[in-house]
């Protein structure tokens, strides 16, 4: 199962390697669409950025969220895992809209903790 165009640019899929385990993954070859406003925040539009920004998401727009799945970014790479498949397209849901709504990025980023994107 993987789903391109309900998350797009995000895409959400299970592992074949483990079945019932789920990622949300956001490439380095989308991140740089969103740069200029990391920059103008003062963040760095990386994987970590990014799950600076599902964190925000999270706190902000859905807490029942928290805790049911994990992140494992890299610098090129956004991803959450997790066996809660609707935890994660739902998170999906929220940074696809972030993703293309520049006024809500710039506020995830501004409102999350700074430490969260690091």
């Amino acid at each position: 199962m993987t789903e391109r165009e309900d998350f797009a640019p995000l895409i959400f899929f299970e592992y074949e390697h483990r079945p019932g385990s789920y990622c949300l993954l956001l490439s380095d070859a989308h991140m740089v669409e969103a740069d200029g406003i990391f920059t103008e925040c003062g963040q760095s539009g990386h994987g970590y950025g990014w799950t600076g920004v599902a964190r925000s998401a999270v706190r902000s727009r859905a807490p029942d969220l928290e805790g049911r799945f994990g992140y494992d970014p890299e610098a090129g790479t956004f991803v959450a895992y997790g066996e809660d498949p609707e935890a994660l397209r739902r998170l999906g849901s929220l940074l696809r809209d972030a993703f293309h709504d520049p006024g809500l990025l710039r506020d995830l980023i501004r409102t999350g903790d700074p430490s969260w994107f690091d």
